[in-house]
């Protein structure tokens, strides 16, 4: 079997989730071909006020990143031609997202198999912006969903999915950390899955519910309901 041929989309400037990509990838033996990253911009959306990740992390620009891997470094819009002839020209069987925007059909349609998202929810109920807080809201299970994406926001076809567990003692942080960490594994494994079962047996992800970020009429109360969250699903997943 040949030996599959990745591509990563990624952000041109220090981005955990981006690094950590970069390197797991690498240690799983999966190397990818090249890192496309995107320059920063200004987002227009309202942005909720509860803050659930660290930070000041020490973190490696993905371009130093590169440079010590040996991967071809591109810094390119990711909707673009140019994006989709670098894709054609490396002939990539699939595209990892470790920091983007919206992906547009020139983006993620060059790819021979396509481009897998690991989301920080459990799709299809919990699609959209701030996951974790509006799965306190609406009482969902907290886990991340790897899937193969099409034009319709986290939706096309699911590869993997897997819940966190939940701890009384938890603080927002912990599960974010959780659920950060849990993409890592999930990434990797979906791959794995992919090299040995393609993709003819993935289920489309149906509807389900499309969140924006959490209003201030109900974040003001999400710290409120943390507590009753955290005990019903503690006890659920211990019963």
């Amino acid at each position: 079997m040949k030996k599959i041929k990745i591509g990563v989309f990624g952000y041109n400037f220090k981005h955990w989730k981006t690094q950590a990509g970069i390197q797991n990838l690498c240690i799983a033996g999966y190397k990818p071909e090249v890192v496309i990253a995107a320059d920063p911009v200004e987002l227009k959306f309202y942005k909720s006020k509860i803050r659930i990740t660290p930070k000041d992390l020490f973190l490696w620009h993905p371009k130093e990143l590169s440079k010590f891997y040996n991967i071809d470094y591109k810094v390119e819009i990711h909707n673009s031609q140019k994006t989709f002839d670098i894709i054609k020209e490396k002939n990539l069987d699939i595209g990892i997202i470790l920091g983007a925007r919206i992906l547009k059909p020139i983006a993620f349609s060059a790819f021979n198999i396509g481009v897998i998202n690991m989301h920080p929810g459990i799709l299809p109920e919990n699609r959209g912006l701030d996951n974790l807080k509006w799965g306190i809201i609406k009482n969902f299970k907290q886990g991340v969903t790897t899937h193969i994406i099409d034009k319709k926001i986290d939706m096309g076809h699911k590869i993997l999915q897997e819940p966190i567990k939940i701890y009384n003692d938890d603080t927002l942080l912990d599960i974010h950390l959780r659920i950060q960490n849990l993409e890592q594994k999930l990434m990797i494994e979906s791959i794995e899955y992919i090299e040995k079962n393609g993709t003819k047996d993935l289920k489309v992800l149906e509807k389900g519910n499309y969140f924006k970020s959490v209003p201030p009429d109900l974040e003001k109360d999400l710290i409120n309901n943390f507590k009753n969250y955290k005990k019903e699903m503690f006890n659920a997943g211990n019963s």
